[in-house]
Parts: structure tokens; sequence; C-alpha cells
């Protein structure tokens, strides 16, 4: 078997086990779940899964590490400014990120753990952007733009759980769009010079 092939193999893997885990936890507690259950609910063999993943908690870890990782090098493609002033090509980004599974990702948010990933992650993205504040130079009211920074992080992340729930007919790139004007008016005193 060609390299390519491997390497595509083992996304595929990955991917069926990270599925096959989400779905079951819908469905029990995740004390539950054995290397069994998921193995069976993939249609793979127990040595698939340990060629990929130590043990249940290995396929939470990676879970969890590739969102917040991908939220942070997104990120870290933008200067301070760039992000506050217009936060469309970072919400594109998350937005495509997203698309790339989104019925993964929308298996995810109503898993019973769901709120602690939440949880992490809106505190990643908060002590990312609140690092900004020591370098726009015309920030003067540094808790006001603490408060601003916590609002729209987790107006930003209830919205889309909102959006994974049904709860808005718009499409995903509507939702990022209608995300980037309310943060845009939001930042709008720390965008003038």
């Amino acid at each position: 078997m060609s390299k390519k092939a491997e390497y595509k193999s083992a996304i595929r893997s990955r991917k069926m086990i990270r599925h096959a885990f989400v779905e079951l936890i819908l469905e029990k507690d995740m004390e539950k779940i054995t290397i069994k259950n998921i193995v069976d609910r993939a249609e793979i063999s127990r040595g698939t899964f340990y060629a990929h993943y130590a043990d249940i908690y290995a396929v939470i870890e990676e879970v969890e590490d590739e969102i917040m990782g991908k939220m942070v090098e997104f990120l870290n493609d933008f200067k301070d400014i760039d992000l506050v002033q217009n936060p469309m090509p970072f919400l594109l980004k998350i937005a495509h990120f997203l698309d790339q599974d989104i019925e993964f990702y929308r298996m995810l948010i109503y898993t019973k753990g769901a709120s602690n990933f939440i949880t992490k992650l809106k505190e990643v993205l908060i002590e990312k952007i609140l690092s900004y504040k020591e370098t726009i130079p015309y920030i003067q009211k540094h808790e006001e733009f603490t408060v601003r920074v916590h609002f729209f992080v987790g107006g930003l992340v209830s919205l889309y759980q909102d959006w994974f729930a049904g709860k808005f007919e718009c499409s995903l790139e509507e939702l990022t769009s209608l995300n980037s004007q309310i943060m845009i008016q939001g930042f709008q005193d720390y965008t003038l010079k």
C-alpha cells in the first residue's frame, strides 16, 4: 500500500472511531462505553483502534486538542487589531473548519461532556483575545475591553451552539456574517484611532 493510501486509511479510521464514540456518548454515559462498543459501531478491529488510540480518553483528548488548536491557530493568523476591526476572516475560518465535518460537530455539542469542553474553549479564546489589550495602543479602559471580550466570546459560542441545535434557520455563512457585524459594532470604540 502506498504512503498516501495508508495516510488516507488512517484518517478514515480515526474519523470512524471518533464518530462512533460520539454516537455512543449520545446513547449512554461515557463510563459505560467500552472499546468493544466503539469498534463494533465503527466496524473496525480492536487492532485498528489501538493503532490510533491508547484508550477511550485519548479519543476525547484528540478531539478537544484538535478543536482548541485550530481556534488558536486561526487567532494567530491575525494581528490583534485586525481581529477586532474585522473578525469576519477569523469567523470564516471557523465556519470552514466546522463545515468539513458538520454532523460530527453537531453531535459533539449534544454530548454530556460538551459543557466542560465549551467552557475550556471559551477560556482559551478569551485568554488569547485579552492578550491583545497590551498591544492595542488606544485601549484606555482595559476593564471595559475585558468585559466586552467575555461578552462577545460567550455570545459567539452560544450562537453557534444554538445554530447547531437548529434554533436558527440561517446558513452557517449567514450566521458568520451576522456575528462579524455584531462584533465590529461592539468593538468599534477600539478600532478608532
